[in-house]
Order: C-alpha cells, then sequence, then structure tokens
C-alpha cells in the first residue's frame, strides 16, 4: 500500500470515528430530550375579560406565582405543572363551555378557578359530572350540593353573619337594617343570611337591593334604599360597580359613609377618599405565620401588593392540588379528589388565618376576616384589630384529615 492510500485511509478511519462520535452525542442528547417528562396539565378557569376581568388580575399572579414556586420545587410526581387557561367572560354559558373542553378535549385531572359563583356554580356541575377536580373560591351556599369532586378554599355566603354580628357589638341599639348586594347567586345569599341573622338579633330588615352587575346608574334603586332609613346597611359590591355606586351616592347627597358595612371592604380600596370615609366592614384575612412573607415575596414578583382579597386563597388552591397530586402519586382525579383532605389538613397557607383544611363536604370549616375602617382612603384597623372567626356550629364546622368513605358520599349527595 503507498503512503498516500494509507495516509487517505487513516484519515478516512478518523473521520468516520468523528461521525460515530458525533452520532452517539447526539444520539444520546436526543433520548436525554426524548425522556424529558411532559407536563402535568392543570386547568384556569378565569375572569380574563367582563365586568370583573380588573379584579381577576391579582387572582391570576397569584396561581401563576404558585405554580411556579411548585416548579421550581420540582413540580407533581417529578414533572412541571402547565397551566390550561380559559376566559369564562363572567358569563355563564361560557364558563359551561369551558369546562367542557377543559374536560372533555384537554383531559385536565384539576381545574382551579371559579371567582364569581354565578360561573362556579355551573362549571362546577359540568366538572362534578365528569369526575374532575374543581377547586374555587366563590361563596355562594349551593356550591356545597354539587359534589364530592368540588372544593373551595373561602367560605361560604352563611358565614356572611359574622358581619351582621359585627354591626350589632358596633352599633348595639341599631333596630333597622337594609342590604346592597349583587343579584347573583352569591348576592341572593349574603342578603338572605344578613336578613335571617339580623332578625335573630331582634333587628328588622328593612329593604334590600340587589342590583345588577355592570349596569351604569343605580340612582333609582339607590334613592329606595336610602328612603328605607335604616341604622347600618350591609354590602358587597363588585370593584367596578363600586366606583359607580358610591359616586352615585355621593352625588345625591350622601356624605357620611359610616353606615355602611361591607362583606369585602377591599373592593372600595381605589376610591377617592371621599366616597368611603367613614365605612366600616371586614375584609377576607390574609393572616397566619407565612402570610407577610408571601406578600412580601409577591410584591417583589409584581411590582405591588395585591389589591383583591382573592389572590392569597387561589395561591393556596394551586399549592393544595399540587400536594394531593403527590401524595396521591397519581393523575387519576378520584385519587387527587380523596388527597385533597388530607392535603389540605397538613397544608399551612397564606389565606384566611393559615388553617385550610376541608369539613365533609370539601368547604372551609371557619371564614376568617379583619375588621376595617376607611380614614383618608385607607382601610385601616378597627376596633382592637383582631381577627373576627366564623365557624359552622355542625358538623360543618369540623376540620377533616382524610376524605369520607364512599357511603358517607352517598349520604352527603343523594342526587349523584
Amino acid at each position: 500500500m503507498s503512503r498516500s492510500a494509507s495516509a487517505w485511509q487513516m484519515g478516512a478511519w478518523k473521520m468516520g470515528a468523528w461521525m460515530l462520535a458525533a452520532t452517539l452525542v447526539l444520539g444520546a442528547a436526543g433520548a436525554a430530550r426524548a425522556a424529558d417528562p411532559p407536563p402535568v396539565k392543570i386547568g384556569w378557569l378565569s375572569s380574563l375579560t367582563g365586568p370583573l376581568s380588573s379584579a381577576a388580575v391579582a387572582e391570576n399572579q397569584g396561581v401563576q406565582f404558585a405554580v411556579d414556586e411548585i416548579n421550581k420545587a420540582g413540580g407533581v410526581l417529578g414533572r412541571p405543572i402547565k397551566l390550561i387557561v380559559e376566559d369564562d367572560e363572567d358569563r355563564p354559558n361560557a364558563a359551561t363551555q369551558d369546562a367542557n373542553k377543559l374536560a372533555d378535549v384537554d383531559k385536565v385531572p384539576v381545574v382551579i378557578g371559579g371567582y364569581q359563583s354565578s360561573t362556579a356554580l355551573p362549571a362546577g356541575k359540568v366538572f362534578n359530572s365528569k369526575n374532575v377536580v374543581f377547586v374555587v373560591d366563590a361563596t355562594t351556599n349551593d356550591l356545597q350540593n354539587v359534589g364530592p369532586y368540588l372544593f373551595d378554599v373561602a367560605g361560604l355566603a352563611d358565614q356572611a353573619a359574622a358581619l351582621i354580628d359585627f354591626v350589632k357589638t358596633d352599633l348595639p341599639n341599631a333596630k333597622k337594617l337594609a342590604g346592597l348586594f349583587e343579584n347573583n347567586p352569591i348576592g341572593q345569599d349574603r342578603s338572605k343570611v344578613s336578613e335571617a341573622r339580623a332578625k335573630q338579633l331582634g333587628m328588622e330588615y328593612v329593604h334590600a337591593m340587589l342590583y345588577e352587575v355592570g349596569a351604569k346608574d343605580f340612582r333609582a334603586e339607590l334613592t329606595k334604599l336610602m328612603a328605607s332609613n335604616p341604622d347600618a346597611i350591609v354590602t358587597d359590591i363588585y370593584d367596578k360597580d363600586a366606583e359607580i355606586i358610591q359616586r352615585q351616592l355621593y352625588e345625591m347627597g350622601t356624605t357620611d359613609f359610616s353606615k355602611f358595612y361591607s362583606y369585602n371592604l377591599g373592593a372600595f380600596g381605589s376610591l377617592d377618599a371621599k366616597l368611603t370615609e367613614g365605612m366600616k366592614g371586614v375584609d377576607y384575612a390574609t393572616a397566619g405565620q407565612r402570610s407577610a412573607d408571601f406578600k412580601a415575596r409577591y410584591t417583589a414578583a409584581y411590582g405591588k401588593s395585591y389589591t383583591d382579597a382573592w389572590a392569597p386563597p387561589f395561591y393556596d388552591a394551586m399549592w393544595i392540588v399540587a400536594t394531593a397530586i403527590n401524595l396521591a402519586n397519581s393523575l387519576e382525579p378520584q385519587k387527587i379528589r380523596d388527597a385533597m383532605w388530607p392535603a389540605a389538613y397538613v397544608y399551612q397557607g397564606v389565606s384566611s388565618n393559615g388553617d385550610k383544611a376541608f369539613n365533609l363536604y370539601g368547604k372551609q370549616p371557619t371564614d376568617t376576616t379583619h375588621p376595617l375602617v376607611f380614614k383618608q382612603g385607607k382601610a385601616v384597623p378597627y376596633g382592637s384589630g383582631g381577627l373576627i372567626v366564623f365557624r359552622y356550629p355542625d358538623d360543618r364546622g369540623i376540620a377533616r384529615q382524610f376524605a369520607p368513605t364512599e357511603e358517607e358520599f352517598k349520604k352527603l349527595y343523594p342526587n349523584n
């Protein structure tokens, strides 16, 4: 063999060896990529558009903040979480369509969302019928009867009775109460609960104003409300509606708002001081040993703190779901459902007072709020500044560590 042929063969051998090595390396890299676990899909049903879209901004951030933290910590089942986001537009029909898509097309085992009862209730019925875990922070009492796949990380409307107790303590001589609530499932529930509790405490419920969400002129209804001359007005108003209602009250001559007591005082936080001065009430508590740290981390991430009370419970909801999936070691909805009770029992939350355990219905057995008053446009602690805690007096007030048995489920939900 000539020197040139030998050199050529040696070069060809080296080239072949290099190509083989490159193939092995690239093949190994491709195998590694192929072995990367697919993300776990979790549904997020939110009001991205519609009358409550501005209030939903903080909720969206709260959920995403939790997902980022969970993924940084290793995800669930060793896989990252991917949110599948749907917009319910604050409309029941849209919520129903979104629920069917998330269950049938995306095939998610869990959905978080349901900011308002009018969308949470129809979506919850769809998810329960399809055995998809649904975690909400809506508060209509009807949510309790939907079925075993629906969980709630905020108190139901029954717990609005705590606001009436607050009014009676603050105004012991009050005889007449009136209500100003949304004309939707939660507003209707809170009005009924307020009237019932007022009568129990010896007060007369003289007028109930149920307003249409998103309307632009409430003057005629507000005239009737103020003409009833109540000692106190208990209310719950969505953020955007509060801007219009408070301004129209002011233009009609109401300059002293001290007789107004709100179940959701945070909804008025962005208004001009003259539209809220003296107004009292409660706001869903973000309290407990981890709440200050959460607020600081949230503020650092988004440049400002949440302005609505519901970002913290939705943050908690995502962490409870992630913990439940890991405890179940499965993405089967029934196994996740049953793991929700022990997950919430051991999880230390940032909303309410940190205790996020569920009762037998998968709902919060307690509701914890702050007493507040508006002074110069700022909601500041009122009275002793302590927390107001409502707890159901029956078995709904008992936190459970483990899921009900199938026999218990049948008794709780006989129509399912």
